[in-house]
């Protein structure tokens, strides 16, 4: 049993084997994400009242808790996705190659969003989306990718 699964791993593209390591670092900064969100609401209160100074306490309160709320199922669920795509991505099933692609992108895009509406992660945004990007061209632009996902179809 042993063997076939070291048989298997080498047979997985180098290429591939560092997009589904990306993709668990990826993982783990969207559990770091929403773990800070709860873990800092003061500086996202305070951040919600410099930029709405009409809301009332209450208001800018209940602003966080929707926001807290949003970020974790929204990291929760590409947090999911990640691992169940770096996981799945060794079947060479095609599937696995799209939604990983799908997800990176659009989780990318999200960036912008999340970018333009709070300081508090312009750390840690560019580096993420540049290995989201990575993971891309990792599954897309090699021939042993390539190969690797066309044998299975």
């Amino acid at each position: 049993m042993e063997s076939s699964t070291l048989a298997r791993a080498t047979r997985i593209p180098g290429a591939v084997q560092s997009a589904r390591v990306l993709l668990a670092a990826i993982a783990i900064s969207h559990l770091v994400t929403a773990v800070v969100l709860g873990i800092d609401r003061s500086a996202l209160r305070d951040q919600i009242a410099s930029q709405h100074p009409e809301l009332a306490a209450t208001e800018v309160a209940r602003s966080a808790t929707v926001a807290v709320t949003a970020g974790a199922v929204f990291h929760g669920i590409l947090l999911a996705v990640c691992l169940l795509t770096a996981w799945k991505l060794a079947t060479a099933r095609s599937w696995t190659r799209r939604l990983a692609t799908v997800s990176q992108v659009l989780s990318v895009v999200f960036s912008v969003v999340s970018w333009s509406s709070s300081p508090m992660f312009h750390a840690v945004i560019p580096a993420v989306g540049a290995a989201q990007l990575l993971v891309v061209a990792l599954l897309w632009t090699p021939s042993s990718a390539r190969e690797f996902f066309a044998k299975r179809t």
